[in-house]
């Protein structure tokens, strides 16, 4: 198998940012000149056209201009009730795949980039968990990691630990959307804790609300919806969700404490409707194709806030936006011009060009 420079990035669980980090540090290393492949080995499923795809693979096909199918960027693609295929097939032909693809996303590249799954241990039914890959491609392995409390910082220490035991090269942690309260705290105690272990500590990056915040924009172009009003504020970003469920007094307790939110509700809670428009809300998403009542529209105009509504109930359309969360489109330049500077910003790359030597 050809070998060449990688970095295989991969974390704990899944939302941890660690594929805007892979379309980052891809960006940034192709602005230094290197001509950069990605491979994800194992993606996880979302139909398109009837196609079983990766989304991130899609989005870095695009991004980086790589022009490959996507079964060669992402070669096995499981869903939630994979091991119906799985029990099926010998773990040979997943291993020969994987490896014949991963030889042609790489042809005529300076270094890779490698996205492990979406949760930790995906694959190891096939022989193609992170480690072993990571020891077949000769990789440098970078854990992304949240701090969510204290433990977090075990979890990475002990994450090393065993990659090391597996004989695998553990190159670093980054750690990733650490809330502005703890910043001082984790570059203090916690590195000092996890430098005393041995763990490279690659990048700090702050929460960035804007990196994982939707716009209105793009819940209206995934989900099936009519814009009632504001179709010049379709850029308003969205930082939370909240259903409106309650009483009118209550709900506008519960609104007030939240900023640039989404409210879903039902078409025709009026009166939560007119709550959430006294208070800084994004969007008034109205379930049901229940028309609301021209008070409501009238009140949305005034304050410039959009009203969309869907034909889903309240539960089935807060599932189906919690999908959209976090993720890049290939056509957001804000969010990918986002992802490359937090790199710029946050990320040693001078210590990535030596583990990579390429520098």
């Amino acid at each position: 198998m050809t070998e060449i420079p990688s970095l295989y990035l991969y974390s704990t669980g899944g939302y941890c940012g660690k594929s805007a980090l892979c379309l980052g540090l891809a960006l940034r290393l192709k602005d230094e000149g290197f001509k950069v492949g990605y491979f994800k080995p194992i993606g996880w499923e979302t139909i398109q056209r009837g196609e079983r795809i990766d989304e991130d693979a899609q989005l870095m096909n695009e991004a980086l201009n790589l022009n490959l199918p996507l079964n060669i960027i992402s070669p096995i693609v499981f869903g939630p009730r994979y091991l119906e295929e799985i029990v099926k097939v010998d773990p040979s032909i997943y291993e020969k795949r994987i490896n014949q693809s991963y030889e042609k996303a790489s042809i005529n590249k300076d270094l890779m980039i490698i996205e492990g799954p979406r949760v930790l241990g995906i694959g190891a039914s096939i022989g193609a968990d992170t480690n072993t890959l990571a020891k077949r491609f000769k990789s440098n392995l970078i854990l992304v990691s949240i701090i969510e409390d204290d433990s977090s910082i075990d979890r990475v220490i002990w994450r090393k630990t065993t990659t090391d035991a597996r004989g695998a090269a553990f190159a670093g942690v980054i750690l990733n959307s650490v809330p502005k309260t703890m910043i001082e705290r984790v570059k203090g105690i916690a590195s000092t804790i996890m430098k005393r272990s041995g763990v490279n500590i690659l990048g700090i990056i702050p929460d960035n609300i804007e990196l994982r915040s939707l716009t209105v924009r793009e819940i209206c172009e995934n989900v099936d919806c009519q814009v009632l009003t504001g179709e010049d504020k379709l850029e308003n970003l969205i930082e939370d969700f909240l259903i409106g469920a309650m009483t009118q007094e209550s709900a506008l307790k519960y609104f007030r404490r939240s900023i640039r939110k989404a409210v879903i509700t039902g078409g025709d809670r009026v009166d939560i409707q007119l709550a959430a428009l006294q208070t800084d809300t994004s969007v008034l998403i109205l379930t049901g194709n229940i028309y609301p009542d021209v008070r409501v529209l009238a009140r949305a105009e005034e304050v410039g806030i959009p009203v969309i509504l869907v034909p889903l109930d309240t539960y089935s359309t807060i599932r189906n936006i919690s999908t959209l969360s976090g993720r890049i489109n290939p056509r957001d330049s804000r969010k990918i011009d986002l992802a490359k500077k937090e790199v710029d910003n946050y990320i040693r790359l001078d210590e990535i060009f030596r583990i990579l030597k390429l520098k």
